[in-house]
């Protein structure tokens, strides 16, 4: 056995500053008011939050690409578009069902006329065209005849006067008509008014000028690749967006870390100040950071022609490929909750199963569920997550859906005619294949992706089920079943999940902490003997995990089934191999290894899918601890893990160091994680590395890519055995994971253990 390999002084450097920033930054937990429960931990109260989500509306494949050009939105929640072809609007979208943008039919005398520019005025959409600016609101008395006939922009001042240009000449007229002044400028490419001021600011790629209201011209700022101007609050100060960032002005000092600094269009709505660049949208938060709205979980195009508000607390984002409509809702996490669990229900059951992944080939109206081979794990997640809200609810509902997870998992057990051994997956009418052939195992750790053997099931002729079982199958089960034993309130449901427990562990311990496959050899992954645990270095992972996951699976056999092969077995484990040394390992000391092929290939990097073996392990390794002892070197290991887990703000990471009474759990940084986990589970295409406004990290073992984790809702999809700080992944939108194991969990679990609270609308 080798001697243990040290961390490298960079790794090292690494995961101290992450622990040091993270624990001297540590946020107070939000709404707290002096709530604790009975364990003295903080409790976080309910109350409603803003949710935001976003409906889409494309421009059909029959109409031309970037020919959209301006928006309105008025008092009666019309959305009107300004396309090359005429005036638009939405039709026919939800969250789930982008919709599409159609020809505005509302008011045919528009349909002959040359639109050139709309906006919106006092809560109305004012139409500017080779003749008039008109509305339609007013009775119609809104008419005024400018006589440029090339005119294609208009800003609206007071009292209904309007400042009409073609881009170079200008006009400022009132109601009735009547020129009140004239003049010019050359390469115009926007004009806003400023009511504070009573002016107009007027943009050209070169100069950014004031039109007062003595009607002189002055030149506010000069500089070069600039395509918007908007006046802000009372003051002297202007936003300009440029091809570089933008510049506030009178201070003109550029400010280039944005998120994307080419800036097309700005706009201050209800205080907030928002920006459209060629890479998404972004708005600026009181911290000085931004939230970005790109890709098409958000936008139909990156990029963006205009920004304004719109109905029902909505912001209006304009973009070559179609609207974005980004609402911002009030719900409690209990509503999201309810949210998801129709999700669940409707796009991720199969014959029982969390199907963590659900193909949408055409569109979101049918998913398409398929075999998978960590069945077993997903579905032991989402079990918990509905045991836990039936004894916080008492929701028959949930228990029925745990119950019938439970018997998705014990026909696992049961398809394959060996007591003890549980497939992977199973399947109706499905081939029968062996791909463990010559060289499988070379293949395998190649590839990550696990030997396949599906096999005639025992029960029915035409079922198959798939074998190849693994330590992470093996978690989940135990999760699972013990969460039945815990939590279930029927003794029938109960004594058959001893049953499988004891089956399970009998036939792990029989066959000397292995699992018999079908062929009467040990899968790949279910290895528990120290002759394989221990012929790793210490400082790879696997080493540390195998010991933690395997105490923990025999304290709870013990626990509930009281046989003393188990409480044997632990402590010859611990006291004879080292399990106990190697659990309390310190965590900071696993990193790459080069002693062998095996171990090269499970050191590379950190291994997040470990973390969620870890984690859901704890629930096994703390609670039926032996002796008082042990239990308080559990918690040391647990501690010492959840240290260096503390940037991904994880929740259920979180919730499950919560649950060893643990006072300081992160609550803050794991409500934040329910309230921003994005409400669109669909793999959209989303990229970050482009961002200027981040600062990216040197590579380093855990992958973690910038100091501070972004927002959830800008970021890709993430499930708890993936790494949450990757920035870039590809998407097409047409697949939709499941909340049951990545959302559900960790909320229903903080309701059981206390440290959320019901909904508490009026607190």
């Amino acid at each position: 056995m080798s001697d243990m390999k040290k961390p490298s002084a960079t790794r090292s450097i690494v995961f101290f500053l992450i622990s040091a920033v993270l624990t001297a930054c540590s946020s107070q937990p939000p709404s707290i008011k002096g709530d604790f429960n009975n364990l003295g931990q903080p409790v976080y109260v309910d109350k409603p939050f803003i949710q935001d989500y976003s409906i889409k509306f494309y421009l059909s494949k029959e109409q031309p690409d970037k020919q959209l050009k301006a928006i309105s939105s008025d008092r009666n929640n019309h959305i009107r578009i300004l396309s090359e072809k005429g005036v638009l609007v939405p039709d026919n979208g939800n969250l789930f069902f982008s919709g599409g943008l159609i020809r505005d039919l509302s008011y045919t005398p528009l349909l002959t006329k040359k639109i050139a520019d709309i906006i919106t005025y006092k809560n109305h959409t004012i139409y500017l065209d080779d003749k008039h600016v008109f509305s339609n609101a007013w009775a119609g008395k809104i008419q005024v005849d400018h006589q440029m006939p090339d005119a294609r922009m208009v800003a609206a001042g007071q009292d209904f006067h309007f400042l009409v240009s073609n881009g170079s000449q200008m006009v400022y007229l009132n109601q009735a008509g009547e020129k009140l002044w004239e003049g010019s400028l050359n390469g115009i490419n926007e004009i806003k008014y400023h009511a504070a001021k009573n002016r107009f600011i007027i943009t050209t790629q070169a100069q950014v000028a004031e039109l007062t209201s003595s009607g002189s011209i002055n030149t506010l700022y000069e500089g070069s690749n600039i395509n918007s101007a908007h006046p802000l609050g009372e003051g002297e100060k202007i936003v300009i967006g440029t091809a570089k960032g933008y510049v506030i002005y009178p201070e003109n000092e550029l400010i280039s870390k944005v998120p994307w600094p080419e800036i097309n269009c700005i706009n201050e709505i209800n205080g907030d100040l928002w920006f459209g660049s060629a890479r998404g949208a972004f708005k600026l938060n009181e911290n000085g950071q931004f939230s970005y709205y790109a890709g098409e979980r958000w936008l139909p195009g990156n990029e963006v022609i205009a920004i304004t508000q719109g109905p029902e607390n909505s912001i209006l984002v304009l973009t070559n490929k179609g609207l974005g409509q980004i609402f911002f809702e009030e719900m409690t996490l209990e509503e999201k909750a309810m949210f998801f669990e129709k999700q669940v229900r409707e796009k991720n059951i199969r014959y029982g199963f969390n199907c963590s992944v659900s193909r949408l080939p055409n569109g979101y109206s049918t998913a398409q569920m398929g075999a998978q081979p960590s069945d077993n794990l997903w579905t032991a997640m989402y079990l918990a997550s509905q045991l836990f809200r039936y004894k916080v609810t008492g929701s028959q509902e949930a228990k029925i859906n745990a119950y019938e997870s439970f018997e998705a998992m014990e026909r696992l057990h049961t398809i394959t005619g060996i007591e003890g051994l549980f497939a992977r997956s199973i399947e109706r009418d499905h081939m029968t294949i062996n791909t463990k052939t010559e060289g499988w195992k070379e293949r395998e750790l190649a590839t990550g992706s696990p030997a396949v053997i599906w096999a005639p099931g025992v029960d029915h002729s035409n079922w198959a089920f798939r074998s190849t079982a693994s330590s992470d199958q093996a978690v989940g089960q135990m999760f699972a079943l013990t969460m039945i034993l815990e939590l279930a309130d029927d003794e029938e449901w109960k004594k058959r999940a001893l049953e499988l427990l004891d089956n399970m562990m009998s036939y792990i311990v029989d066959n000397d902490l292995y699992i018999i496959d079908i062929d009467g050899e040990p899968t790949l992954w279910g290895k528990w003997n120290p002759d394989y645990v221990n012929a790793f270095p210490t400082n790879v992972g696997d080493r540390r995990l195998y010991s933690s996951n395997f105490i923990g699976f025999l304290q709870t056999a013990y626990h509930f089934t009281g046989k003393s092969k188990y409480k044997d077995k632990a402590y010859e484990l611990m006291n004879e191999y080292g399990y106990l040394e190697n659990l309390t390992r310190p965590i900071n000391e696993i990193g790459r290894a080069l002693d062998d092929d095996l171990s090269q290939v499970l050191s590379k990097e950190w291994n997040h899918s470990d973390d969620q073996m870890y984690f859901l392990g704890y629930w096994g390794l703390y609670p039926y601890a032996f002796t008082p002892e042990l239990k308080e070197q559990y918690f040391d290991a647990i501690h010492d893990h959840w240290i260096i887990e503390r940037p991904e703000k994880n929740a259920l990471w979180n919730f499950i160091y919560a649950m060893t009474g643990a006072r300081e759990f992160d609550l803050a940084e794991s409500i934040e994680f329910l309230q921003q986990y994005p409400l669109d589970l669909r793999n959209w295409n989303v990229q970050n590395s482009h961002r200027h406004d981040i600062e990216i990290l040197p590579d380093n073992f855990r992958k973690q890519s910038t100091w501070h984790l972004l927002p959830l809702g800008e970021i890709p999809l993430h499930r708890h055995n993936g790494n949450i700080f990757q920035l870039d992944r590809g998407g097409m939108g047409d697949h939709i994971i499941s909340a049951g194991d990545v959302w559900l969990l960790p909320y229903w679990m903080g309701r059981y253990l206390e440290v959320i609270s019901a909904p508490q609308a009026n607190y």
